[in-house]
């Protein structure tokens, strides 16, 4: 009887091992993005677009985007991507991660620079909550090691 019993347990676990498939086994890699994408909705003869541009043009603002976030700008009424709704008016701005994922909430209106370091940051310090990744320590790693590779030269 005690054989019985341990055959119908190896059937039971075999049953249950044939039953994943190789992708249940497999973690998938998540290809986390290199910088923080910044949709920027916009329109023609927009007073609060253009001053928004203007403090995006700012030396502090300016440094934080160039180094950490792709700037897209869409015309308002554009096809937006899969999942971001159109907004009620412009300037909006949305802060996308992986696969367009909004990290942080919209950013809508005219931003002076302390506000719009606020968002930014913000958005840096989401993307490192989701990802696991800072983007400023990458940055300034990568930067170092240029450095030490021009000075070996």
């Amino acid at each position: 009887m005690s054989l019985f019993k341990y055959f119908n347990l190896i059937i039971i676990i075999l049953f249950f091992a044939s039953c994943s498939t190789p992708e249940d086994t497999t973690k998938k890699e998540m290809v986390i993005p290199d910088k923080i994408t910044l949709l920027f909705i916009t329109q023609p003869h927009c007073p609060a677009c253009d001053r928004l541009e203007e403090t995006m043009k700012i030396e502090g603002v300016k440094d934080l985007l160039d180094n950490y976030f792709n700037v897209k700008k869409v015309y308002y009424g554009e096809k937006l991507p899969e999942g971001i709704l159109p907004p009620r008016g412009t300037p909006t701005v949305y802060f996308l991660g992986l696969n367009s994922k909004i990290l942080t909430e919209k950013m809508v209106g005219q931003k002076n620079e302390e506000e719009l370091m606020e968002y930014l940051q913000d958005a840096l310090s989401e993307f490192k909550n989701i990802y696991h990744v800072d983007l400023i320590e990458q940055h300034d790693k990568q930067s170092q090691e240029q450095n030490e590779s021009k000075q070996t030269l």
